[in-house]
Formats: structure tokens, C-alpha cells, sequence
């Protein structure tokens, strides 16, 4: 099973079916939005107490990276984060904690609906971080090609 890091946006209903058929897990962290359908959570990056609010109590404790969150674990990231912001730009802090989360989380593909701060900088952050980067838009046959690959 390939785990999946969905960002803001990027999410398409034929991830459910992938996920069903047991091919793909998919994870995000709710830093922006609450999208009900990615049930899985990744883990969380530099976390600040606002981010909180897109969580209810419940998820917290049910998810499998946060079941075990405390107020102590409040802004851990990656050693790669200050770079992954050198990358995107530190103005964009909220793609670069999907990176990071995607990285901590183990995650081999990412999805993402950012052709600019993200997608158009996919070569370097996959040399640095390792997994691929799809833009949805245009790119959701070359996943399904990694996905049926097997990355």
C-alpha cells in the first residue's frame, strides 16, 4: 500500500476507490480545511495551537499519528522543514508544512493542486524529500501509473 499525501485542494473522489481497493492510504494534516473524506491523518509539522481548530477533540484522539498528541508536541517538524521553506518560500509556510508533514508521515507521492510554490519546484523537493509530486490538474494518469506501478 502506497501512502498518499493529499494537500489543500487536491483532492479527487477517485482516491476513495484507490483507498478501498487497498492500493493507496491517504493522509493529510486539516492545517487549512477540513475535508471529511481523507480520513487518515499525517503526521503534523511545526503545529501551533490555532491549527487545532480543524480537528475536533474526537479526531485528535481516533487518528493514528495524533491519538497519542500532547500540548509538548506543539511545533515538531523534520530537520528538512527550513529547507523545504527556502524551497517554496517563506511566505509559504502552510505548503511547506504539507511537505514536511508528507516527509514525516513516510509518504512516496503527494498530491497537490499548487502549480506554483509546489509542483513547479517538484524536481528539487523530490531529490531532497524523496517522494513524487503530482499535479492533479494535469497529472492524474502519470499517478495512476506510479500508483499501478507500485512507485
Amino acid at each position: 500500500m502506497i501512502r498518499v499525501y493529499c494537500d489543500t485542494g487536491a483532492f479527487r473522489s477517485e482516491l476513495v476507490q484507490l483507498e478501498q481497493a487497498g492500493r493507496i492510504a491517504v493522509h493529510q494534516f486539516k492545517y487549512e480545511n477540513q475535508n471529511r473524506r481523507i480520513r487518515l491523518s499525517a503526521i503534523p509539522s511545526d503545529l501551533r495551537y490555532d491549527d487545532l481548530a480543524h480537528y475536533t477533540y474526537g479526531e485528535l484522539g481516533t487518528t493514528e499519528f495524533q491519538k497519542d498528541l500532547t500540548y509538548d508536541d506543539l511545533g515538531l517538524q523534520s530537520e528538512k522543514l527550513n529547507e523545504i521553506l527556502r524551497i517554496v518560500g517563506r511566505q509559504n509556510r502552510q505548503d511547506a508544512r504539507h511537505l514536511d508533514s508528507a516527509f514525516m508521515t513516510a509518504c512516496r507521492a503527494f498530491l497537490t493542486s499548487d502549480k506554483g510554490d509546489i509542483w513547479s519546484k517538484r524536481c528539487e523537493l523530490k531529490a531532497f524529500l524523496g517522494f513524487s509530486i503530482f499535479y492533479v490538474g494535469t497529472e492524474w494518469d502519470d499517478f495512476l501509473c506510479f500508483v499501478e506501478n507500485g512507485a
